[in-house]
């Protein structure tokens, strides 16, 4: 009996060991199942948080989406070029025949690419040397100001032209401007190749004028100085258009609810000072004569300005001269260079600053670098045509009464020499009196300034690469020929350790 209990009592305890171990085994597979259901990368449930385990675990931790792999890149892309560029010019039939000179300046047939939208079709045969035309949709639903809704959705329109004709890699860049505004194409390209068109951009600049920034937006690109929106931000721009000029269409102008709807896709303007809307009163002269160091993209509101040298005697005339310096380098147009001339001693030391392919200044005394390169106030605000306040700073032109505050004023005369890595450029005194002191100033540095009736500039051919880099403005030395009457300027890159010092 003992050895059958025993056996018994064996046999029992087999089985209470036998059935714990598979209650052990059931236990620890469901613990196991149940976690990879809850926090398993592979099962994809509805309700699982888009954010790593660990941020389940650390407060601290900000959710970051996890990174899907990607494949190595065989190549890196193409630099962008005019190719990739398409414009999308915002007109009316009623005003292109006045307004086309602008356009036919800078358009380049069988290059550029893009087209004037039209509110309507043209009453007469569109001329061969315009841009190809198209007509937008009509937006008078959008009530309040329906042309300004008509031309923001060019935007779109452009879009989806190329979209449904195109690759996306055949186009990076949309650029909306108006049929007065004048584009530096190969600066413009310049500008866009610092940007991946991959990602979301909206390039461009704010109003010179304050005022109209405060009424309007300092984060809006103004249109008639021209903006510059990526294929993937114009594509996502695309499917919000419809109801967002419904939601803006109290809204002033087309780039402002161009900018509208940006914002609402959290795209920031990306400034670049090149662009210019030119929202000033009067002549423009200080503001080109002391440009940016930066590539000249755009100009904008030339009909309501005065032309831009008084030694030309149209608008159109000035804009000509300024592109027959522009189109031998595109890169130096109205880059800045200052040195001092001392040929007669120290007494008479001269202050010059060149404005390539535009204007030179020459001033009786010495002028620090840090005032040369201040714009000139020769302008007033857009809107109330008072003397400022601007976004950038500017000096008075002085009184004419006191001729050793104000410059000897050049033109461009013309390019006298165009090599493979130089040029050579004249400029000529303004022809205007109110560009010249009136009397005669005290200084020694006025009697020599005053018998210089030609500048001549000889200086390197920019390479746009240098744009990529760092920016600085470039050096130069000066010297007087012909007795007096002739001063030359080299502009060179400057050296290690190089200043533009003013002399004691």
């Amino acid at each position: 009996m003992t050895k059958i209990t025993n056996a018994s009592s064996s046999l029992e305890m087999r089985r209470r060991c036998t059935s714990a171990t598979v209650c052990a085994l059931v236990l620890a597979t469901c613990a196991v199942l149940t976690y990879f259901a809850f926090f398993s990368d592979q099962l994809q449930l509805p309700w699982r948080p888009p954010w790593p385990r660990s941020a389940i675990y650390d407060p601290n931790l900000i959710p970051i989406p996890i990174p899907t792999a990607q494949a190595p890149a065989s190549l890196s892309p193409a630099p962008t070029n005019l190719s990739h560029i398409v414009f999308a010019l915002g007109g009316s039939a009623q005003t292109w025949d006045q307004r086309r000179a602008y356009t036919e300046l800078w358009w380049h047939l069988n290059q550029t690419r893009g087209h004037v939208w039209l509110d309507q079709e043209p009453s007469s045969p569109w001329p061969n040397a315009c841009p190809p035309y198209r007509i937008s949709r009509d937006a008078s639903r959008y009530g309040n100001r329906a042309a300004a809704s008509r031309i923001a959705n060019i935007v779109v329109e452009a879009y989806e032209l190329v979209s449904s004709s195109l690759g996306e890699d055949e186009v990076r860049w949309f650029v909306m401007g108006d049929d007065d505004t004048v584009f530096f194409q190969e600066n413009l390209v310049v500008v866009l190749q610092k940007y991946d068109h991959t990602q979301m951009y909206y390039v461009g600049m704010p109003s010179e004028s304050v005022e109209q920034d405060v009424m309007h937006s300092y984060g809006m690109a103004f249109g008639g100085g021209g903006f510059a929106i990526s294929y993937p931000a114009a594509a996502e721009l695309a499917g919000i258009m419809g109801g967002c000029l419904d939601r803006y269409a109290n809204f002033y102008g087309s780039d402002q609810r161009v900018q509208a709807c940006l914002a609402e896709l959290g795209i920031p303007l990306t400034h670049e000072p090149g662009f210019h809307q030119v929202d000033v009163r009067g002549d423009i002269y200080g503001m080109l004569a002391a440009h940016p160091v930066a590539p000249l993209v755009s100009l904008h509101h030339l009909d309501y300005v005065k032309p831009i040298s008084s030694n030309r005697h149209t608008q159109l005339e000035g804009l000509q001269s300024l592109f027959s310096a522009y189109e031998v380098d595109p890169s130096r147009i109205l880059q800045q260079a200052f040195c001092y001339d001392a040929g007669f001693g120290a007494r008479s030391v001269l202050s010059v600053s060149v404005s390539w392919g535009y204007t030179v200044q020459v001033y009786p005394q010495v002028l620090a670098p840090h005032e040369l390169e201040t714009p000139l106030q020769t302008f007033m605000t857009w809107r109330s045509s008072s003397n400022g306040p601007f976004i950038f700073n500017t000096r008075p032109l002085g009184d004419p009464n006191n001729p050793c505050m104000r410059p000897f004023i050049f033109f461009l005369d013309r390019v006298l020499q165009n090599e493979t890595e130089a040029t050579v450029t004249q400029y000529s005194r303004s022809r205007n009196a109110d560009d010249q002191p009136k009397a005669k100033c005290s200084k020694q540095g006025f009697s020599v300034a005053s018998r210089i009736n030609k500048v001549r500039v000889f200086a390197p051919k920019m390479d746009p690469l240098l744009w990529k880099q760092a920016p600085r403005r470039h050096c130069c030395m000066t010297r007087r020929t012909q007795w007096g009457r002739m001063l030359e300027v080299r502009i060179k890159y400057c050296n290690p350790g190089e200043s533009t010092t003013p002399p004691v």
